[in-house]
């Protein structure tokens, strides 16, 4: 890596350098090109050559993920802009960007005529860069990291987009847009490794020292390789004070993914075979979907217009892969290959059904009124299976007479009824104050019927077949309805050119209720009453005031609270009653102050302070009425506070300065919840600061330049994560 890092350094550095010997030709061609007034003209078709070097001391992989930027550096073209009129009525452009080491590539032509149409078409691909890392646990100081660490997914997209649009005529458009998404991410989700302080010897586990419930966390990454195309063509037409747009689209995706992660990473396990990568959740997804559209806009008159559309989609798709997982045997002192869910088979099938209608309503020069109803029907069915092994109950060896072979299946059909009724009200009848409100509510009206995997033919190593029932315990019928409900009420008042207030209220109310046959013959199956929801409540809250013509504040505040709740059946181990099941606060606030002096001067600094928590069951988790446990379930807190500030200043006609400063930090991180659960919570301190000079060399040719120093440490990975160091970017800028 160090020599990758030195040529890479090192072909950016020549990209500069090159850059900056053309710059005498470059301004002698400029020579001849009329003086401007303005000291950095804004160019119509331009070039921008740039190269970007870091000097990364630490974790290289947190620096990119972070920064969005390879820690090798990058150089070449940063933005390609160039617009020609070919005649009088055609005009051409052309964009594009090739920046080598964070692999940013952009190629796009464009040739519009303005009495036919116009015809476009283009590439570009870019690098999101991810982090390989797992958990970290203070009490032993264990960190887990993939190996490579540096991890990126690569997104790609070509596309042709075709506009048939002549005068009086109607607009037809076609286009076409293949995407594709390969590489490996870090994942959300976390495959368990044992204890750290726990000796395997010979297939025997010892010294398993307290506290043994301790989530340890390993390494875990999505392998990506995704497809999607869409082509759509639509038609537009207009007749009179109606406009009608007829859409139809064909959208078709082909993904593999798989994830991996390390099954026993740095820990004393001795295993015969030792595992080490594990391949697990592997998918394959095929789909196609099929969509009609038919939006219809009409003015009835000059108070009163209408939006009336409708849809229709078709979607199938089929599935396949395997979850292989595999697990260590004590008893034979090996590793089993369990088939967790190999050979999965599946397919489905939607159809949606949508109806909306939309009337603007305007009574008089003041009242706007915005009128809407969406419903929705939709039917979903799918069926599959997958196979599963087992090792038979106190085997010693993995002999395939010992293990079990079981085909199991599944099939579910749902059913939703989507109505959701829309008003927005306006009055601007009072001088300079806007005063508005908004409501939807979304209900769903629907039923499930599914039938969990249960194996229909078991196998033994023995070759004794079983056939088998869906047992009473896998089928489930259920009504399944939600209500999510969005209102808002807020007013703009300009009270004058020195002050703007902005304040506006706002509700989230979301429930979802399960309903299922043993409410009612009480057999703990057939589906239960099962009830989750949540209700926000909150205001925004803007003011804006310029106590100098040269002097603006800005202030936002935004607090909110909320609760979730949850409602299970006695049927099932619940009170029947509505419990609170989790409480959350925000309040965040932010300051901007921009300071103009003069015209040679500007500044701005910017305060945020964000505090945010979820209250679960800290600090005590109760158990029953006469136990609990004493180790606490964290809080989950998402504090922060984040700052900047710039300034700028002209130093003479010909060059620009400025300075550049960033700080953020939070403090939410408690290790000592590691003794017994999961320490939520990030705590980490990241400051930037850069000084930089734009210089025009003439009117045809501007070069900046920055440098700088980057500093991140990270205590929620027990510093593993930290990184440091300098950086140094170089631009030019030539007018074609």
């Amino acid at each position: 890596m160090p020599t990758n890092l030195f040529t890479l350094r090192s072909w950016t550095g020549l990209v500069c350098a090159a850059a900056a010997l053309i710059i005498p030709a470059l301004r002698a061609a400029a020579d001849d090109t009329p003086s401007q007034a303005d000291a950095f003209p804004t160019y119509e078709s331009y070039v921008k050559i740039s190269g970007l070097a870091p000097w990364v001391s630490g974790d290289t992989a947190a620096y990119a993920q972070r920064n969005g930027n390879s820690s090798l550096g990058s150089g070449g073209i940063e933005d390609l802009f160039y617009t020609k009129d070919l005649s009088d009525s055609t005009t051409m452009t052309i964009n594009g960007r090739a920046l080598a080491g964070s692999d940013d590539y952009l190629a796009s032509l464009n040739l519009t005529d303005s009495g036919v149409g116009s015809i476009e078409a283009g590439y570009k691909r870019f690098r999101t860069f991810y982090d390989g890392v797992g958990g970290f646990f203070p009490e032993t100081d264990k960190f887990e990291a993939w190996s490579p660490e540096d991890l990126h997914v690569d997104r790609g997209a070509f596309w042709v987009n075709l506009k048939l649009a002549r005068p009086d005529a109607p607009v037809f458009t076609l286009s076409f847009r293949d995407e594709v998404r390969t590489g490996m991410k870090d994942s959300s989700e976390w495959g368990p490794v044992i204890n750290p302080l726990a000796v395997v010897t010979n297939g025997a586990l010892v010294g398993t020292a307290l506290p043994a419930n301790t989530p340890y966390i390993a390494p875990n990454v999505l392998e990506l390789n995704e497809h999607h195309d869409i082509l759509e063509g639509a038609v537009t037409d207009t007749f009179g004070k109606t406009t009608e747009t007829l859409k139809a689209t064909i959208d078709t995706v082909n993904n593999l993914d798989s994830r991996d992660y390390i099954k026993y990473p740095n820990s004393n396990v001795i295993a015969d075979p030792t595992v080490q990568l594990t391949q697990d959740d592997q998918e394959a997804i095929r789909s196609t979907s099929f969509r009609l559209l038919d939006q219809v806009s009409t003015e009835i008159s000059s108070k009163l217009a209408v939006d009336v559309g409708l849809t229709y989609q078709q979607l199938s798709s089929a599935n396949g892969g395997s979850w292989i997982t595999p697990t260590y045997e004590t008893t034979p002192n090996a590793i089993l290959p369990v088939d967790t869910a190999a050979n999965i088979y599946g397919g489905s099938k939607l159809y949606d059904y949508v109806g909306n209608i939309d009337l603007k309503y305007t009574p008089t020069k003041d009242w706007l009124a915005d009128l809407g109803f969406r419903e929705e029907s939709n039917n979903t069915t799918s069926s599959g299976g997958f196979t599963t092994t087992s090792l038979a109950s106190g085997s010693t060896t993995l002999a395939s007479t010992n293990i079990t072979t079981a085909n199991d299946v599944t099939y579910s059909h749902y059913d939703d009824h989507i109505a959701t009724p829309e008003i927005s009200l306006q009055y601007l009848g009072i001088d300079r104050l806007a005063l508005y409100a908004n409501y939807d509510d979304a209900i769903d009206h629907g039923n499930q019927h599914w039938i969990n995997p249960y194996a229909d033919i078991t196998t033994t190593g023995a070759g004794v077949v079983t056939t088998a029932n869906a047992p009473i315990g896998s089928v489930f019928f259920q009504e399944a309805n939600a209500d999510d409900l969005n209102a808002k009420i807020g007013a703009n008042w300009n009270a004058s050119k020195f002050l703007t207030i902005r304040v506006e209220g706002f509700r989230k109310d979301h429930q979802n209720r399960f309903v299922g046959a043993d409410d009612i013959i009480g057999t703990k199956s057939y589906g239960a009453l099962y009830v989750t929801g949540y209700t926000f409540t909150g205001v925004k809250l803007s003011v804006i005031v310029k106590p100098l013509p040269e002097l603006t504040l800005s202030t936002r505040y935004q607090p909110q609270e909320g609760m979730m709740s949850v409602t299970g059946n006695t049927v099932t181990g619940g009170t029947g009653y509505e419990v609170t099941s989790g409480k959350a606060s925000g309040q965040m606030i932010s300051e901007t102050v921009d300071w103009t002096p003069t015209t040679r001067f500007y500044a701005q600094a910017n305060l945020n302070v964000v505090y945010n928590y979820i209250q679960t069951a800290y600090p005590v988790v109760v158990v029953s009425a006469t136990s609990n446990i004493a180790t606490p379930i964290q809080n989950s807190n998402d504090n922060y506070i984040t700052s900047s500030a710039l300034a700028g200043f002209v130093v003479d006609k010909k060059d620009d300065a400025q300075l550049q400063v960033a700080w953020s930090q939070a403090d939410d991180y408690n290790p000592q919840i590691a003794a017994g659960g999961q320490p939520y919570g990030a705590s980490f301190l990241e400051e930037t600061a850069t000084a930089g000079l734009k210089h025009k060399f003439s009117d045809r040719l501007i070069g900046e330049g920055k440098a700088g120093y980057f500093r991140r440490t990270d205590a929620t990975t027990g510093d593993f994560t930290n990184y440091r160091g300098p950086l140094v970017y170089i631009g030019l800028t030539y007018s074609l």
